[in-house]
């Protein structure tokens, strides 16, 4: 099987699986996916909706790490984010505009290759909101006042199906937030802040 790449990978739908008290079974391989891409251990990239918008609105709100991530994004697969996440970017993408960070052109513009760029290449996972996940999300709120989406990606990346990865095919969770990044780490994550860090190697 290929590997999924953006503008040319199949669009994919997961769903978190959560057993209360138990890890998930480590996976023999990834769904569809190679292990091994040029000697490289394949690795899952999670992505936060402020890394999402980054990879295609132009606006000057976005320039800080804008040219890094998307070089990597590009260089790169493997693309995960839940579904709440690709929402969020939407949202954000209008707020731009209402607020007038940006035009109407460049709303429908980014609308349009946020779809084709980047939820086209996106295995999108859809949260159940089970008791033991709205119960794990609301601590980690309470524990660093991070909103609700952000709480579930945690969950996601380290609760999920993939978490029993490690080492060097340990999940990357990539984002544009500073107190999500310190959050996700804190919680034991694999994390990119791509503001202010080099991309992983």
């Amino acid at each position: 099987m290929k590997l999924t790449r953006p503008g040319g990978g199949e669009h994919g739908v997961g769903a978190l699986q959560l057993i209360p008290g138990v890890r998930p079974t480590p996976l023999r391989r990834f769904e569809g996916e190679e292990l091994l891409t040029g000697g490289e251990a394949a690795k899952w990239h999670y992505l936060d909706a402020s890394a999402m918008v980054k990879l295609v609105a132009d606006d000057m709100d976005e320039e800080p790490g804008r040219a890094t991530l998307r070089e990597y994004y590009f260089a790169h697969g493997m693309y995960r984010a839940t579904s709440y996440c690709v929402a969020e970017a939407l949202s954000a993408f209008k707020t731009k505009w209402l607020r007038g960070r940006i035009t109407q052109s460049d709303y429908v513009r980014n609308v349009r290759e946020f779809f084709r760029l980047v939820v086209s290449a996106l295995h999108i996972d859809e949260v159940p909101l089970a008791v033991q996940v709205h119960h794990e999300a609301e601590r980690l709120v309470e524990a660093y006042g991070i909103d609700f989406i952000d709480s579930i990606q945690v969950v996601t990346l380290m609760a999920g199906k993939y978490s029993v990865l490690v080492g060097d095919s340990q999940s990357i969770f990539i984002t544009a937030d500073r107190a999500l990044a310190a959050a996700a780490r804190r919680e034991g994550a694999r994390v990119w802040e791509c503001t202010t860090e080099g991309s992983p190697s």
